[in-house]
Order: C-alpha cells, then structure tokens, then sequence
C-alpha cells in the first residue's frame, strides 16, 4: 500500500519540476501561482522525509533523492494515465478514436463513411486527420492509418492496401501530353509528392528524367487537388485518386508501379491488443479494399 501520509496528488507538479528545474516555468505549465507550486514541493519533501532539490538563487536542481523519486513517479504517471484513457474508451463502448493522413480521409474514407455506419452502426467514428505521426497510447487514440513498411514500435500493424503510385491528370491535360509521356518528350508539367518524387518514378522505369517540374507538395490531398484542377500531371498514391479514376476526373498516363516497400497499413497499440471494435474497423477496410 503507499504510504498515506505521501500528498500523492503533489507527484505530477514534482515531475514538471524537476524536469523544468524552474519553479516559475512550472507555475506556468500547471496554471498555479509560484508559492503554490513551492508550497507543494516543499510539504512533498517534508512527508518524504528528505530534500529532492538542491536550491540554488531562484534555480532549481534534482538531488539524488529527487532523481530516485523522478525515476518511479514519472513512469508510474504515464501508466496511470494510459490507464485512464483505456478506462474511458471501455465506457464508451463502440466508440472508435482513429489517426489517419488527411489525403486518405478527404479521398478514400469520407466518400465511404455511409457504408461503414451501415455496415458496423453500433460504433462511432473519432477521426483525426494529421500529418503527423500521432502516439497512439499516450494521446489516446484506438488506431491509425499509416503508410510505411509495417514497422512501428510498439504497434502491431495489418496490411490494408499497395502503396502503388500512378500518374494522373485531367483528360483534356492528358490528352495533349500523352503521347509526350510516352515518347520522354521534354516539357511535360510535372507535379509531386516531396516523398514520392518523379525521379523514382523514372529510376524504377530505367528512364532520363524529363519534364517541367512545376510545384512540390507536402500533402498528398494538395497534390490531387492541383491536378484536378488540370495544373499538371501528378505522381501520386494510385488508392488515393482510385475514384477520380473511375468518375473520369483524372485519367491514368501509365500502369500504377511500386516505387518502394510503402503501402497503407491499420496499426494499434500492441499493449490494448486487437479490440473488438478495431476488429470490425479492420474487416470493413479489408472488404472494401479487396
């Protein structure tokens, strides 16, 4: 049992102040005042028994005692925290909190969202788009979508769809420049990915590189949207512009290729394991991307 006479609820102001060393920087962090925040520490240091600083002026730095307690507290607050976003998700049931690139959810998933709510009604989607590479655990999210090679710390991950690229453009760009792409005719408009540049798409073919390269974009929704606006011919993620493709908004300049061991995959934490409403998420993307 912990000792009752330790203010537990003192440890988090403890953490931020021994990682900031700065008393005023930490009142800032947990929206107390400076004499509160030093109130804290000092009736933590006298149920302790010890000091956990060593002050010097207005600064602050951990003793040996206080990096002992900082190397139990701090993990120790992490787990009850990833406790507490389990706790919360199981009492809201079917709710499901998923990361995904904005480009997927604009392109692949939001055109689609009625036949999941069809085909799993008891589950509510959370979604967040973001470019970043969100940590599933400790901002508590039940799953992502993610494109890479199926390794993440961490994660267990299930390959969902090829990370197949094609380029595309409008039918009347296509037209005109066609038969340009296929001879390796200079001055072709060329748009791209900053991670999918056309010098792979070129590498993979044994080709020179030809073109006009008009504009790089960081976002792969950008991307697509430039090109359907008939700017240039795009390098991009054949699952991505799948339905532009079929509604004739863009037409294919050649077969999709692998350009390198990138593809989409559905990842989790590895410590919730598989839940049941990830499960379902997974078995709707599965079907749908068969």
């Amino acid at each position: 049992m912990f000792d009752e006479r330790i203010p537990l609820h003192f440890l988090p102001t403890f953490v931020i102040a021994a990682r900031l060393e700065n008393l005023r920087a930490t009142a800032q962090q947990v929206h107390l005042t400076h004499g509160a925040v030093s109130q804290q520490i000092q009736q933590l240091e006298q149920a302790m028994g010890c000091p956990l600083f060593e002050r010097q002026g207005r600064g602050l730095r951990l003793n040996a005692a206080g990096r002992e307690l900082l190397a139990v507290a701090e993990p120790t607050l992490e787990a009850l925290q990833q406790g507490i976003g389990r706790v919360r998700r199981v009492a809201q049931s079917q709710a499901l909190r998923i990361s995904v690139l904005p480009s997927f959810a604009h392109y692949w998933l939001m055109p689609r969202l009625s036949s999941f709510h069809a085909a799993c009604a008891d589950i509510t989607l959370d979604i967040d788009a973001s470019l970043a590479v969100q940590d599933l655990t400790r901002k508590g999210f039940d799953a992502a979508i993610r494109l890479g090679n199926g390794q993440w710390a961490d994660m267990q991950a299930q390959l969902i769809a090829r990370g197949e690229v094609v380029p595309v453009a409008t039918p009347a760009l296509a037209r005109q420049w066609q038969a340009a792409f296929d001879d390796g005719t200079p001055g072709m408009p060329l748009l791209e990915h900053d991670v999918t540049p056309w010098r792979s798409w070129f590498l993979v073919h044994q080709q020179r590189e030809y073109g006009r390269p008009l504009a790089s974009f960081n976002d792969a929704g950008l991307l697509i949207r430039a090109a359907e606006q008939g700017f240039g011919i795009a390098l991009v993620k054949r699952l991505l512009v799948s339905d532009a493709l079929t509604e004739g908004r863009l037409v294919a300049l050649a077969a999709a290729r692998q350009l390198e061991p990138v593809d989409f995959y559905l990842v989790w934490p590895q410590n919730s394991g598989l839940t049941p409403a990830v499960e379902a998420l997974l078995h709707w993307l599965q079907r749908q991307l068969a």
